[in-house]
């Protein structure tokens, strides 16, 4: 084969595929001599075997890779059926998973087919369907046995197949049907449980479930619930912790209505979250108000919690750690610079003093803030006038060495005149540029000198 005859093949495949990930694939498996995988990728894609255009492939993109070995061939041929393979079962797994009849016809016929020209195997696609078809069966047996549906419901879904032309899989409907059924008990034991319900409640429904015709898996339910209880009194506990509730109430509740009690769970739990709750109110307290640990005492069962052993402790904590990080001369400079009020008064004494310079520092610095904004304004505005007026007199420099006189053109009353005028108008041009240039200078020490004062208010408040 000439070069050119092996060159346009090439140009053909890599305009048609661009940068397509099976071609960068394809180069791979050429550089590491993977015959196998060079035929799988093309079963995949769906175009006839050919070792002979994808060695010449191979061979142009050699740059030190391995060449094709004797048995390239039946490795090549092994790998197109591999990949051919999936293909049509890929294909058939997905018509059958649908709820789809059989139609390899349909697919063999597609135009995508026929372009590529891709070899027909309905071996392969119809072992895919029939998997596709037993998921979809085991789907919809999962799907009733969960919504507590009797086997029996099956029938409907046999009758539904039969109408519509697809096969039924008694067995895949069934095994889905056992694991959705399961998922039924399963959940009722946790939803009741997490519900406060007793687990004499399975007796109820189980009558229910055998009159419909449904399974009962009492070993399951029992499983789930006795899980899940724990968890409720848990979660009891700790809402009722904010909610002005306590275990006395409960457990007199849970003794009528046949409920199994964990009381040191529920404990447990109704402290932890009364330890949360304290310890937030403090750091809230803490933050810029005074220590209103009585207070919160004294109207713990108004705002629905309790007072418990180690609440001084926690609150006092808490809000001694936000005390500290609110007193800081940092904050105090922020609130002054904000105009924001601060309450030194809720800080240790020692710190008051320094709080309030630091308070008085950040207002001094937000008033120099500002007029340092405007003087960088008045600065560029400067600037502007000075650029414009050099500008100006660029221009009119330019017109004077123009208008000058010469033996072509010699000077007449208004040529002499124009130029008396531009040349006045130069000298004040050139004092009112002096003059900006001298107040430009004068603001840009002004915002140096006003720079340096803002710093030296930031490091006074230390």
């Amino acid at each position: 084969m000439t070069l050119a005859a092996r060159i346009l093949p090439l140009m053909l495949i890599v305009l048609l595929a661009g940068c397509s990930a099976a071609v960068k694939q394809r180069i791979a498996a050429c550089k590491i001599g993977d015959w196998q995988q060079i035929g799988k990728t093309d079963g995949l894609e769906g175009v006839p075997a050919n070792f002979a255009d994808r060695k010449d492939f191979c061979e142009d993109h050699d740059d030190g890779g391995k060449s094709a070995t004797a048995d390239a061939g039946a490795r090549y041929t092994l790998g197109w059926q591999q990949g051919n393979t999936q293909m049509w079962t890929a294909m058939g797994v997905a018509d059958g998973a649908r709820g789809l009849p059989q139609q390899f016809g349909v697919r063999a016929a597609a135009e995508d087919v026929r372009k590529r020209k891709t070899p027909l195997n309905q071996g392969a696609y119809d072992a895919g369907w029939l998997k596709g078809n037993a998921q979809y069966w085991e789907g919809i047996g999962k799907r009733d046995g969960a919504a507590g549906q009797p086997i029996g419901s099956k029938e409907a879904g046999r009758s539904q197949a039969s109408q519509a032309g697809v096969r039924f899989d008694d067995a895949a409907y069934s095994n889905g049907w056992q694991v959705g059924n399961r998922q039924f008990w399963q959940d009722a034991g946790s939803n009741d449980a997490s519900n406060g319900v007793p687990d004499s409640e399975l007796l109820k429904r189980a009558a229910q479930a055998r009159s419909a015709g449904v399974q009962v898996q009492e070993d399951v339910y029992r499983a789930a619930w006795n899980a899940e209880i724990v968890n409720y009194w848990r979660n009891l506990g700790a809402r009722d912790a904010v909610t002005g509730s306590e275990f006395g109430v409960r457990g007199r509740e849970a003794r009528q209505k046949g409920l199994k009690i964990f009381e040191a769970e529920y404990r447990q739990a109704w402290e932890q979250r009364l330890m949360q709750h304290w310890e937030q109110v403090g750091k809230e307290d803490g933050y810029g108000k005074p220590f209103l640990l009585e207070e919160r005492i004294a109207n713990a069962r108004r705002d629905g919690v309790f007072a418990i052993p180690d609440t001084r402790a926690i609150y006092t904590r808490a809000w001694e750690a936000e005390n500290a990080r609110y007193c800081v001369p940092e904050n105090a400079f922020e609130y002054g610079r904000a105009n924001r009020a601060m309450a030194v008064e809720v800080c240790q004494p020692p710190l008051r003093d320094k709080l309030k310079r630091a308070w008085l520092s950040g207002q001094d610095f937000a008033t120099a803030e500002a007029r340092q904004r405007q003087a960088v304004d008045d600065a560029r505005q400067l600037e502007a006038r000075l650029y414009d007026g050099r500008k100006r007199l660029d221009r009119l420099e330019r017109d004077l060495r123009n208008n000058q006189p010469t033996k072509e053109k010699p000077a007449t009353d208004d040529s002499d005149k124009q130029n008396r005028r531009r040349e006045q108008e130069r000298r004040e041009l050139i004092d009112y540029l002096r003059r900006v240039d001298r107040e430009l200078v004068e603001a840009r020490m002004w915002l140096d000198q006003n720079e340096l004062h803002m710093q030296s208010l930031r490091r006074e408040i230390y």
